[in-house]
């Protein structure tokens, strides 16, 4: 790996949401390669990497990490100051090693310094970051783990000076904010299914049923009809039967949806999530014909979480913070045990989706080979179904 080039993009791309280059005290000369800080609403967040890539030796690491605190600590001012020091490998980390730089980490009880050590796991595209104070919106972990797959742009290499001399970055799926963009758009149905289903008098309790069908229930007899109206197999996703259904699902996606948007990216997210919400509704019509109505996001939301235990158990050496995920998908399969007019089918139908579709889409760092084409090649199929080229009004009479 090329950390030279590493270091260049990620001061490009820190540059441009914000970040100003700091200089640094001169017992640390040598020993920083970047050296980067941005005011936040509660004070200055820095960013700090090593001159060198994969830092091994404990001592120089407690050394380095030690002289940073000094600094964030005599330098503070008024201001509260937090540093993240930011040790990248390119190889995988093991948990031992991970918990050894975590153990580094030195704050005032106040809040008015921190320096808080994060190790980078650039092979896996992770970041054993900590949970807490201070926020890190996840565009700059994001960034951390970018590796460049060939040498950096030559407008990052090029001397520091005014970002406005940069010529402006195109575009990339993975600048998509995934999780918000779909939870915006659900909620802003949501009120407009109201709106056409009995006006605002129905926010809490939603749409009547005839509205939630003209708006995009799956509903087998329509979705399996001869004409097809498979698109529900999407629609469905975004149309919810009530306020408290709508807010325990939005609750669960943002829970589950930002942590996999950081696992697998922007656009791997949206795949898994449709591949899973669709698999949710194939499951649902298939197994629960006649007048049953399906809506809602959570068959999705299972297929998320799906993905995320096929990454924990594939990348098996690294930690995943369950703590806030388990919770929305337990309640979730709770509350389809003991109340019958959840759709487990679809439940089930989104998990195994999920699971399928972060396999095909591939752990980071495992993205190579036939993943280039299975990716494109599921979507494909998955939006054949939806536009109905691909019938599906004959597979309730192949099964039981």
């Amino acid at each position: 790996m090329n950390y030279g080039a590493y270091v260049a993009l990620v001061s490009y791309r820190l540059r441009q949401v914000g970040f100003l280059t700091a200089e640094f005290p001169p017992e640390l000369e040598g020993r920083l390669a970047l050296v980067v800080s941005r005011s936040e609403p509660w004070g200055r967040l820095s960013v700090v990497l090593p001159a060198r890539l994969n830092l091994t030796d404990p001592q120089e690491r407690a050394a380095l990490a030690g002289d940073c605190a000094a600094w964030v600590r005599s330098g503070r001012g008024e201001e509260p100051w937090q540093m993240i020091l930011l040790f990248p490998f390119d190889r995988r980390v093991a948990d031992e090693e991970a918990e050894a730089v975590a153990a580094l980490e030195e704050r005032d009880p106040d809040g008015s310094w921190g320096l808080i050590p994060w190790c980078a796991d650039l092979e896996v595209g992770l970041l054993d970051q900590h949970r807490g104070f201070p926020p890190v919106g996840p565009e700059v972990a994001q960034i951390l783990t970018d590796v460049p797959e060939e040498p950096a742009p030559r407008r990052a290499e090029r001397a520091e000076g005014p970002v406005r001399t940069a010529p402006r970055r195109m575009p990339q799926t993975g600048d998509f904010p995934a999780t918000r963009v779909i939870l915006a758009l659900t909620v802003a149905y949501y009120l407009w299914t109201v709106l056409m289903g009995g006006g605002l008098s129905r926010l809490v309790s939603g749409p009547d049923g005839m509205a939630l069908i003209l708006w995009g229930a799956n509903f087998s007899l329509l979705t399996l009809a001869e004409q097809g109206q498979q698109w529900r197999l999407v629609s469905h996703l975004f149309v919810h039967g009530g306020a408290l259904h709508l807010a325990f699902n939005m609750w669960a996606l943002w829970q589950v949806g930002r942590y996999i948007e950081a696992i697998y990216g922007s656009a791997r997210m949206l795949f898994i999530y449709f591949v899973a919400g669709v698999a949710g509704g194939i499951a649902s019509v298939a197994l629960r014909p006649g007048l049953v109505v399906s809506v809602g996001a959570s068959g999705a939301i299972l297929g998320l979480m799906g993905a995320l235990i096929y990454f924990a158990t594939t990348v098996r050496h690294r930690r995943v913070d369950w703590q806030g995920l388990l919770t929305p998908v337990a309640i979730n399969l709770m509350f389809g045990l003991v109340y019958g007019r959840v759709d487990n089918y679809a439940h089930v139908g989104g998990l195994i989706g999920g699971l399928l579709a972060g396999f095909v889409a591939g752990v980071p760092g495992d993205r190579g080979g036939w993943r280039r084409f299975g990716v494109p090649a599921l979507g494909l199929v998955v939006a054949l179904l939806v536009a109905g080229v691909v019938p599906l009004r004959h597979i309730s009479t192949l099964l039981p």
